[in-house]
C-alpha cells in the first residue's frame, strides 16, 4: 500500500512538473483583459492551480473594491436626469459572481445550488479547502478563487463514483475536458454579450466588473482548453481514443460559429494566448491530421470542408507561420512521390481529374463516353473544372496567408516549392517511370497557385517587368539548372558561368514568383501536355484496334472462331472505353479555358522578358525592340535554360492542335507573341536549337491556317498590321527555309519537308498583302541568299513532286491487283498480307508528300509572278527547267495513267490543277535564257507534251486561250533554241576531256580550282552545289566560293580551243561549193 501511494505521489509530482515547465511563458504574458484578479490566500490549497504553478502579478483585490463606488453613484443622481428613468441598484457583486460561474462553469460551492443554474458539480473538496483557509464565503463562487475552481473541477475522475452527486450530475463529468471547457467559454461568451446589451441599466464601474470577471475566466478557459489538448492526461478524463489535439479535428472541419464547430471569437484568442507557446503543438497534429484524410478521398469525395478549414485557419498570421515550422511542412529525405502524401499541402495540392493519380474520377464521370452527347460530356467537364479551381483557390489562400504572415514563412514556402522541385526533375525527360514523379495534378495544382500569385504583375503593359532579375538562376540556389541544355552555350560554357564563385542574394516576390512558376510550369502542365500527345498516339492506336476487334468479332460469329474473336472484341472495348475516359480527363485539366488564359498571360510576360534582355536598349516592351538584333549574344540570355523557349512553343502548338474550340487564341492579345517570333527568326543564331525555331514556324503556321471556310487564322490579321511583321517577316521565313536544309539531325532530311511546308503555308496567307510582296522584291535583291532560297524551293519540288507520283503509281498498281478479284485471290495468301500491308503506309506517305509538292508549287508559282530575275541565274535556271520538264512528262507523258487511283481526293491529289500551275511557271519564268535553258533539256522536254497539256487545261477551262496562245509561242521559241543549239554542238564537235565539268560532264565556261581537292570545276557547277552543300563534292571538306580559284590558264585554253573549232567550222562552210 505504502508504494503504491509513493508510486502516484512520484507521478502527480512528474505531472506537475511538466505542466509548470509548459505554462511558463504563456502565464506570464498578458492575457485579454486579464488585470484585476485577485491574489490567493497565502495558504497554500491542496490542489494547485495554473496560476500557482506559474506566479502571474496580479494586483491585489482590496484594491479594488467596488462597493462603495457604487452606493457614491447612486446617492449623486445628475440635476438633468429625467425622473421617468430609473437606475436599477445592482446585485451584490459576491452574488452575481456566484451566479454567474456557477451558470458558465456548471459548478458550485453550495450543496443546495446544483439544479439552480442547470446541472452544477458540486467542489464539495474546494469547499473544505476554502474552510481551512477560513475564507469568509466558502459557499460563493468568486473570480478569487477561479483557478482553482477549474483546476477543482477538471480533477474530478469521472471513472470514480462520487457519492456525494446525484447521478445525473455526476454524469456530465464524463464529458471530455475540451469540450466541457469550450462549452463553458461559449456561455461566458453569450452572458458577456448579453451583459453589453444590458448595459444601459448598469452604471459604468459595475459593468467594469462584471466584463472583468467574464474576459478573466475566457482567458482562463482558453489557457486550460489549450493545456488539456497538449497534455491530455493532466486531469483524469475518459479515453475515447481521441484525446489531445485530434480532438479537434471533427471541429475544425465543422463550420465554425455551429454547434459542432469552434467559434471564431475563441480560435482568435486562443491564437493569441497559444503564439510561441505551444501553437504548433495543438494546432499542428490537428492540421496534419486533417490534410491526411484527404489521401483517402478524390476531387469528388467530401474535401472541400477539409480544404476550407485550413484556409479558414491560414487565415490568421500566426498559425500560418506556424504551418510552416511543422517538420511535415517541408519533410525531408523523401522521394517526389511521398512528398505530396507526407507535407501537410500535399494531400490537398493533389486533388484533381488526371487520371494517373484519380483514375476513378476519370471512369466515374466519363464511363460509356461513346454513347453520350457532346452537352453531356462538356457539362460533366465545366463541374469537374469548377472543382479544380475552388481547390486551388482554397490552395492559393492558404498560400497567400503564408507569405504574408511574415519573411520566414514566405522563404519556406518558396523552399518547400523548390524542393519539390528537385525531387521531380525527372519529369522533364522523354520516358520516365510515374513511380519516380510526383502526379500530374499535384505539379499542376501548384503551378496553378503559382499564376495567381503572377497574377498583380501580368498587367498587359509589363509594368513590373523591370522588377525580375535575370540572373536569378545564377544568384539564387533554389532552382539549379546548370546540368540543363541551354540557349547557346556549350555545356563547358555553362559550367564555367555558373561554376563561379557567385555571391547569393536575396530576391524579390516577384522575381521568386516567375522564376518558381517558369519552374513549375515547366515540370507540371507542360509536361503533361506534352506527355498528352504521346497518349493520343497511343489512343488513336487502340481505337483503331478496337475497330478491327468489333469487325473481327462480327465477321466471325457462329464460326469455331467466334467466341476468342468476341473474348478479344469485349476486352478490347474495355480497354478503349477506359482509354476515352482518360482522354476526356486530361482535356478537362489541360483544356480549361481559364488555366489556359492565365498561361498564355504569364507567357506573354515571359516572351516580353526574354525579347528585353536582347534588346540593345532592354526597353522593351516599354519601348519596341529593333531588328536584327547586334550579332554579340547577351551571357545572361545565352545561359537561360533552353526549356522556356521550348515551353512557349509547347503551349501554344497544343492549343493549335486541340484548343481551337477553347478560343483563348481569339480572347488574349497576340502583340508579343508575334514579337518574340520574328525577333528570333530574323536573328536565328541567338537560338541554338534548329528545332525550337522551327517550332515558332510552327505556330504561325497553326495559327494562320482558316479556322473555317473564310475565316481567317487568329495570327493573320497581326501579320498582316504589326511593324516588325511587315518589314522582317519575309526575309525571316526566306532564311528559314534555307537554314533547315542541316539541322545536323539523323532525320533532317525529312524535317526540312515539313517545316517548308509550314513556311510556304504562311508565305500563301500573308502574300496577298503588298508590303510583304514588296519586301521580297527587295530581298531578291540579296542574290547570294535569294539564290540559295531559290534552289532549295527548286530541289524540293523535284524531290517532292517525285515522290508523291511514284507512290500514286504503287498505289494505283496495288489497287489494280485488288479489283480483279479471282486473280488477287489466287495469289498466295503472304503475298496478299504484304502487299495490303504496304498499302495503309502507301497512303499515308502519298497524303503527305502530295501536299508538301503542291504547296512548294504554288509558293513556286506566286513567287515567279512576282520576281524572275533571281530564278534565272546560271546556277539556276538549267536546273529549274529541267525539273519543270521532268514534272510535265509525269502528269501528261505516257505513263501519266499510272496516276490514276481511287478515290483522288482521299489524297488530295489534283493533277489537272498541278499541271495549270507548272505552266502558270513556265509562262511566268518566259524570257531568252528560260527558253535556252528548257532547250538545253534533252531528256524531258518534248513538243508534244506542252500540246498535251495545253489541250487538258484548254478543255477543263483551266486556261484561257491568251494563255494557251502564250504557251504555243514559247515552245516555238524553245524549237528554234533547240535547233540553234544542236547547231551550236556540231559546230563543236568532241569536246577533250580536260575541258569537260567532272560532275555534269558539259563543256566549262569559267572553271575554277577547289583548293580542297585540288579538282578543277566550272564555276556555275560548284556554285550550284555549294547553294545546297557546303562541303567540297570530291572529299567533304568545307568550302566556300571565296575559296575557289579560278584557273586561268585552262580557260584560256578552252577560249583559244572554241575559236579554233568554230574557224575550222567556218572554213568548211567557205569550201563548200554546193550549187
Amino acid at each position: 500500500m505504502d508504494n503504491t501511494d509513493q508510486s502516484v505521489s512520484d507521478s502527480e509530482k512528474i505531472r506537475l512538473k511538466r505542466l509548470a515547465k509548459l505554462q511558463q511563458a504563456s502565464a506570464s504574458a498578458p492575457r485579454p483583459e486579464q488585470t484585476k484578479l485577485t491574489s490567493p490566500s497565502t495558504s497554500k490549497p491542496v490542489l494547485q492551480t495554473l496560476d500557482e504553478l506559474v506566479p502571474a502579478q496580479r494586483p491585489a483585490p482590496k484594491k479594488k473594491v467596488v462597493v462603495p463606488e457604487k452606493q457614491e453613484e447612486v446617492k449623486r443622481p445628475t440635476p438633468t436626469q429625467s425622473p421617468v428613468i430609473q437606475v436599477k441598484s445592482a446585485k451584490s457583486f459576491e452574488d452575481w459572481q456566484d451566479d454567474v460561474l456557477s451558470r458558465i462553469l456548471q459548478v458550485t460551492l453550495n450543496p443546495e445550488n446544483m439544479y439552480k443554474q442547470g446541472k452544477c458539480v458540486y467542489l464539495s473538496g474546494l469547499v473544505n479547502e476554502l474552510i481551512e483557509e477560513q475564507e469568509p464565503h466558502p459557499n460563493k463562487l468568486s473570480q478569487q478563487y477561479l483557478d482553482r475552481i477549474i483546476v477543482a473541477r477538471l480533477s474530478m475522475d469521472p471513472n470514480e463514483s462520487h457519492e456525494d452527486l446525484p447521478q445525473d450530475i455526476a454524469n456530465t463529468l464524463s464529458t471530455l475536458h475540451f469540450n466541457y471547457l469550450l462549452q463553458c467559454w461559449k456561455q461566458a461568451h453569450d452572458i458577456r454579450k448579453n451583459t453589453l446589451l444590458r448595459s444601459k441599466n448598469l452604471e459604468q464601474s459595475v459593468l467594469t466588473q462584471r466584463l472583468s470577471v467574464l474576459d478573466n475566466v475566457k482567458a482562463l478557459l482558453v489557457s486550460y482548453s489549450g493545456l488539456v489538448l497538449q497534455i491530455p492526461d493532466m486531469f483524469p478524463q475518459v479515453d475515447d481514443g481521441t484525446l489531445g489535439p485530434q480532438q479537434l479535428v471533427p471541429r475544425l472541419k465543422a463550420q465554425p460559429d455551429t454547434p459542432q464547430g469552434l467559434p471564431t471569437e475563441y480560435l482568435d484568442e486562443f491564437v493569441v494566448r497559444f503564439d510561441n507557446d505551444g501553437l504548433d503543438d495543438v494546432l499542428g497534429p490537428a492540421i496534419v491530421s486533417l490534410a491526411r484524410e484527404l489521401l483517402q478521398q478524390n476531387i469528388l469525395g467530401e474535401c472541400k470542408p477539409t480544404i476550407q478549414s485550413i484556409a479558414y485557419l491560414c487565415e490568421r498570421k500566426p498559425i500560418a507561420a506556424m504551418l510552416t515550422n511543422l517538420i511535415e511542412f517541408n519533410p525531408q529525405h523523401v522521394t517526389a512521390k511521398n512528398m505530396e502524401e507526407v507535407s501537410v499541402l500535399g494531400p490537398l495540392f493533389r486533388l484533381s481529374v488526371y487520371p494517373d493519380a484519380a483514375p476513378k474520377v476519370a471512369e466515374s464521370y466519363f464511363q460509356n463516353a461513346e454513347n453520350r452527347n457532346v452537352a453531356d460530356i462538356a457539362s460533366c467537364k465545366n463541374g469537374l473544372r469548377g472543382s479544380v479551381q475552388n481547390v486551388q483557390r482554397s490552395m492559393f489562400g492558404i498560400g497567400n496567408s503564408i507569405v504574408r504572415a511574415n519573411a520566414e514563412s514566405r522563404n519556406r514556402l518558396l523552399d518547400y516549392f523548390a524542393h519539390i522541385i528537385r525531387l521531380n526533375e525527372k519529369r522533364a525527360q522523354m520516358q520516365v517511370d510515374v513511380q519516380t514523379v510526383s502526379s500530374d495534378g499535384f505539379m499542376h495544382n501548384i503551378a496553378g497557385v503559382l499564376l495567381m500569385f503572377c497574377d498583380p504583375f501580368l498587367d498587359i503593359r509589363a509594368s513590373k517587368i523591370d522588377k525580375i532579375d535575370p540572373t536569378y538562376f545564377r544568384t539564387s540556389k533554389r532552382i539549379d539548372i546548370s546540368e540543363d541544355t541551354k540557349i547557346n552555350a556549350t555545356k563547358e560554357q555553362s559550367d564555367a558561368y555558373y561554376g563561379q564563385v557567385q555571391e547569393l542574394k536575396p530576391h524579390n516576390f516577384i522575381t521568386e514568383s516567375f522564376f518558381m512558376t517558369l519552374s513549375f510550369m515547366h515540370y507540371g502542365p507542360i509536361r503533361a501536355l506534352v506527355n498528352y500527345n504521346g497518349f493520343m498516339r497511343e489512343y488513336n492506336e487502340v481505337k483503331k484496334q478496337n475497330e478491327k476487334a468489333q469487325q473481327d468479332a462480327a465477321a466471325n460469329a457462329n464460326t469455331p472462331q467466334g467466341i476468342m474473336s468476341d473474348f478479344v472484341a469485349k476486352r478490347m472495348k474495355e480497354k478503349f472505353d477506359q482509354m476515352t475516359a482518360y482522354r476526356l480527363a486530361y482535356e478537362t485539366m489541360l483544356l480549361d479555358p481559364s488555366f489556359l488564359t492565365e498561361a498564355l498571360r504569364f507567357y506573354d510576360l515571359v516572351m516580353a522578358w526574354m525579347v528585353r534582355i536582347v534588346d540593345p536598349k532592354h526597353k522593351h516592351p516599354w519601348e519596341k525592340v529593333q531588328l536584327p538584333l547586334p550579332d554579340a549574344i547577351p551571357e545572361v540570355f545565352a545561359m537561360l535554360p533552353e526549356w522556356i523557349i521550348e515551353d512557349i512553343v509547347e503551349l501554344f502548338i497544343f492549343i493549335g492542335k486541340y484548343g481551337y474550340d477553347t478560343h483563348v487564341m481569339s480572347q488574349c492579345p497576340h502583340d508579343e507573341l508575334v514579337t518574340f517570333i520574328i525577333t528570333f527568326l530574323r536573328s536565328t543564331k541567338y537560338v541554338k536549337n534548329p528545332y525550337l525555331k522551327a517550332k515558332l514556324v510552327e505556330i504561325l503556321f497553326f495559327f494562320t491556317y482558316p479556322i473555317a471556310k473564310g475565316v481567317p487564322g487568329e495570327l493573320e490579321s497581326i501579320l498582316n498590321s504589326h511593324p516588325l511583321a511587315l518589314q522582317h517577316l519575309v526575309p525571316s521565313l526566306m532564311s528559314f527555309y534555307v537554314e533547315v536544309e542541316q539541322t545536323g539531325a539523323s532525320s533532317q532530311f525529312y524535317d526540312k519537308f515539313n517545316i517548308r511546308y509550314n513556311i510556304s503555308h504562311i508565305m500563301k496567307t500573308i502574300w496577298n498583302h503588298p508590303a510583304h510582296r514588296q519586301k521580297l522584291r527587295e530581298e531578291s535583291m540579296n542574290s547570294d541568299i535569294f539564290t540559295r532560297f531559290v534552289n532549295m524551293l527548286m530541289s524540293d519540288v523535284t524531290y517532292l513532286m517525285d515522290e508523291s507520283l511514284s507512290k500514286l503509281t504503287e498505289i494505283h498498281q496495288i489497287q489494280l491487283e485488288m479489283k480483279d478479284q479471282a486473280a488477287w485471290e489466287a495469289q498466295a495468301p503472304q503475298y496478299r498480307q504484304e502487299r495490303e500491308g504496304n498499302l495503309p503506309s502507301l497512303e499515308r506517305q502519298a497524303q503527305s508528300y502530295v501536299a508538301l509538292g503542291k504547296e512548294t508549287v504554288h509558293m513556286l508559282k506566286y513567287m515567279t509572278a512576282e520576281v524572275i530575275q533571281p530564278f534565272l541565274v546560271n546556277e539556276i535556271v538549267d536546273r529549274l527547267a529541267a525539273m519543270l520538264d521532268y514534272n510535265l512528262v509525269q502528269l501528261v507523258g505516257p505513263k501519266c495513267t499510272e496516276l490514276k487511283v481511287a478515290n483522288p481526293e482521299k489524297y488530295h491529289f489534283e493533277p489537272r490543277k498541278l499541271l495549270s500551275e507548272i505552266i502558270d511557271v513556265y509562262l511566268n519564268l518566259n524570257s531568252e535564257k528560260f527558253v535556252e535553258a528548257v532547250a538545253r533539256d534533252g531528256r524531258s522536254y518534248k513538243k508534244e507534251y506542252f500540246s498535251k497539256a495545253a489541250s487538258i487545261l484548254q478543255k477543263h477551262g483551266l486556261k484561257q486561250a491568251d494563255d494557251i496562245h502564250a504557251l504555243e509561242k514559247f515552245v516555238n521559241r524553245v524549237e528554234i533554241a533547240i535547233q540553234s543549239g544542236a547547231e551550236e554542238e556540231e559546230e563543236l564537235g568532241e569536246v577533250p576531256d580536260e575541258f569537260l565539268d567532272p560532275i555534269f560532264f558539259t563543256l566549262m565556261e569559267d572553271p575554277v580550282l577547289l583548293p580542297t581537292s585540288g579538282v578543277i570545276v566550272d564555276r556555275g557547277t560548284i556554285r550550284t552545289h555549294l547553294l545546297g552543300d557546303t562541303r567540297d563534292p570530291f572529299n567533304r571538306t568545307p568550302l566556300s566560293m571565296d575559296m575557289v580559284q579560278p584557273a586561268v590558264e585552262l580557260k584560256e585554253k578552252i577560249i583559244a580551243w572554241r575559236a579554233e573549232q568554230k574557224n575550222k567550222k567556218n572554213n568548211v562552210t567557205s569550201m563548200d561549193t554546193t550549187p
